[in-house]
């Protein structure tokens, strides 16, 4: 039997030792209902308690893709109005947003609730949040918090290493990232639902988890159980430990990464679109380095990266050994030309938007 005391002290140490939510702040938390969530808004709950400082809000999106999605919409109303915590439900259109954007269910439903999450504290900032009484918050010091557990980090890692992401893919999902936090990524999942056992609270299962038709279902219910029971019990927390000191190696290459992109790269005197690489500097930085800085250069013409992969970035390396007037296509209709003294990189945004051909 879980000792719920020590589950309590073990994630308050974890966000004390992350700096995860600062004093006087406003925590948004998102509660789907199911076991990972509910651990951490009744964790955070008895937190708060004793005194931690931080007010809670929480936010349940209803993707409305189940059966039982009314239901799970009930329970998250019934636990909050229990604890006494303030609720916002946004109801949402997860398969037309899936049609619309080009995207699966899985992303489609993850940007909703992103953006719910960001509705919540911009409603919180006005003093406006659903069922509060509280005043307008500073911004600054309003975090979402959603319930990744150390399961989630390490099977993000194998995926993520299986479809070739790199070294940043092998951090798995950061502690912190902006305004959003993982206040119980230091549970695993058997320590999430030992909690809520412990403590007689029942909570919302999801049956799309229970199989095998998503590749990280497969992951999570075949290949880590088989690493914890064949090659080592500790299997999930050694990972991250790992992704620990990967994030923090990642870290020291992207401050690197920008020393040498400052001195590389600039924007084109003639159009403030094109961004121009100087040859002679960026060969001489490190190779890991140099392809840090032509990702950045994608990225920052094109506005994303999800779709920018070690080809491209070799592909584009290997132009500037060539002659002048030589161009390549890339992804995003990003344009890259060898010029005098190196390449110069934009993007056709009337083709971007469907306008040209």
């Amino acid at each position: 039997m879980t000792d719920c005391r020590n589950t309590e002290i073990k994630v308050r140490a974890y966000i004390d030792e992350l700096e995860l939510i600062p004093d006087n702040a406003s925590v948004v938390m998102g509660v789907s209902g199911g076991a990972d969530s509910v651990c951490m808004m009744t964790v955070l709950h008895e937190l708060a308690k004793t005194g931690c400082g931080f007010r809670l809000f929480a936010v349940h999106v209803n993707h409305n893709l189940r059966e039982e999605a009314g239901d799970d919409e009930a329970y998250v109303r019934k636990l909050c109005r229990d604890l006494e915590i303030p609720l916002m439900v946004k109801s949402a259109d997860v398969k037309g947003r899936s049609d619309a954007d080009g995207i699966s269910c899985e992303e489609a439903g993850r940007r909703l609730r992103y953006e719910a999450f960001d509705e919540a504290a911009e409603l919180i900032s006005a003093g406006r949040f659903p069922e509060s009484k509280a005043g307008p918050a500073d911004r600054e010091d309003i975090r979402i918090a959603v319930a990744h557990t150390s399961d989630d980090c390490a099977e993000t890692m194998l995926l993520n290493l299986w479809r070739g992401t790199g070294l940043k893919g092998l951090c798995g999902i950061p502690a912190k990232r902006g305004d959003v936090i993982r206040p119980v990524m230091c549970l695993s999942r058997e320590e999430t639902e030992g909690y809520l056992d412990s403590k007689g609270i029942v909570y919302c299962t999801d049956k799309t988890n229970e199989g095998d038709d998503y590749t990280r279902n497969r992951i999570r219910h075949n290949i880590i159980p088989t690493a914890s029971r064949e090659v080592n019990s500790q299997a999930v927390a050694h990972m991250n430990v790992t992704a620990a000191q990967l994030t923090r190696a990642w870290e020291y290459i992207e401050d690197q990464t920008d020393a040498a992109y400052n001195e590389c790269v600039r924007w084109s005197d003639d159009n403030e679109t094109i961004l121009f690489a100087d040859k002679k500097k960026l060969l001489s930085c490190h190779p890991y380095i140099r392809m840090r800085i032509l990702h950045r250069c994608m990225e920052t013409v094109a506005g994303q990266a999800r779709d920018i992969s070690f080809v491209h970035l070799d592909v584009l390396e290997k132009l500037f050994y060539k002659g002048r007037g030589k161009r390549l296509d890339l992804p995003y209709f990003i344009t890259a030309t060898r010029v005098t003294d190196g390449v110069e990189i934009t993007v056709n945004k009337d083709k971007e938007l469907g306008k040209g051909k």
